[in-house]
């Protein structure tokens, strides 16, 4: 999990902040991952999005709905597990781009 929290702090478009409980990432103001090192991590993948691709997150052991609406609950155990979550971050980035107001 460390590691996953490692490569996000290179990516240009995420800014990390962290708390005592949390380490968190925030995309164009918005906050849309939260890790709290029991290797979970929630994303703000969107309601579209999970509604949308409802069949292969469902379809995932590791996926589940997170505590909010829009947010997703991620389960990472190994590298295969990580490299899915990276990938969702990269749709996540994407959806919430689409929601700020006055984008194109």
């Amino acid at each position: 999990m460390a590691d996953v929290a490692v490569e996000l702090t290179r990516w240009p478009d995420l800014v990390v902040s962290r708390t005592r409980k949390s380490i968190r990432f925030h995309a164009g103001g918005r906050e849309i991952i939260r890790m709290s090192g029991d290797h979970t991590a929630e994303l703000l993948l969107t309601t579209p999005v999970i509604d949308r691709w409802a069949k292969v997150l469902a379809g995932s052991h590791r996926v589940t709905e997170g505590h909010n609406a829009g947010w997703i609950r991620v389960e990472i155990e190994d590298r295969t597990d990580a490299q899915m979550f990276l990938s969702l971050v990269s749709v996540a980035l994407k959806a919430n781009e689409e929601r700020e107001p006055g984008h194109r």
